[in-house]
């Protein structure tokens, strides 16, 4: 398989929609990339979604590549994370939240899907 991965259709983390930049959002030739700050400011967070055969592939062992576009230039660092939506309790998501921003941010309880009991 190669499939090339396509950015999440929603937030970056739900509940932190307010602090998002939009990358590309009037560049239709690029497609639209929702970044949180990283580092103080200093790196763009965004976020990625696997089809269901994208899943499928990566758990029978298939890697994720990372293609930095860098014009000839230095190369930034970078990094490749997995995670889940953060949930009540995430101490791990939290801390590393905070360490990325060190702002007031606190992540918003995302409202209940319409699937969800009330």
């Amino acid at each position: 398989m190669f499939d090339y991965l396509k950015p999440h259709d929603g937030p970056v983390v739900a509940g932190l929609e307010e602090h998002e930049t939009v990358f590309a959002k009037d560049q239709p030739q690029y497609l639209p990339l929702r970044t949180l700050p990283g580092e103080d400011g200093n790196s763009a967070i965004s976020r990625f979604h696997l089809t269901d055969a994208q899943r499928k592939a990566v758990a029978e062992g298939a890697d994720i590549y990372l293609e930095i576009v860098h014009f000839r230039g230095p190369l930034a660092p970078s990094r490749m994370m997995v995670m889940s939506e953060p949930g009540e309790g995430a101490t791990r998501f939290q801390e590393w939240w905070k360490s990325q921003t060190k702002g007031p941010y606190v992540v918003a309880k995302a409202a209940p899907k319409a699937e969800d009991p009330a």
